[in-house]
């Protein structure tokens, strides 16, 4: 069995341990696989590696690629910060469907994530 390795640099937050029980029903539905099944640059994703479920990553993916093809991107510093506000919007919606934490403490760290996935 051989596995392919993914590469993914996104602008948005680590919810690992923030999603709530509703979260795994609510992937299998229409809305949910838009969220996880659109892994490509310029799209909001949700990135949960399926061999450890160590992760729930959820971003704008700046860059996407794999162990063959990765292409060198470029972006603005302003373009990051454009996207945060749409990232942070899906978020509240997301919060507002109670598949994600919707507490007063809990208040996430918009970031740069880049990492490795292996499906």
């Amino acid at each position: 069995m051989s596995m392919e390795s993914n590469y993914y640099a996104i602008a948005g937050y680590d919810l690992t341990g923030y999603e709530t029980d509703k979260f795994d029903k609510w992937r299998w539905t229409e809305e949910g696989e838009e969220y996880l099944n659109n892994q490509h640059k310029g799209e909001i994703q949700f990135f949960n590696d399926p061999m450890s479920g160590l992760h729930l990553y959820f971003g704008y993916v700046l860059a996407s690629g794999n162990e063959y093809s990765f292409d060198t991107e470029m972006f603005d510093v302003s373009d990051i910060e454009k996207c945060s506000g749409k990232v942070k919007a899906e978020l509240v919606k997301l919060q507002e469907m109670e598949v994600i934490t919707k507490d007063p403490h809990f208040k996430p760290v918009f970031k740069i994530i880049v990492f490795e996935e292996c499906r």
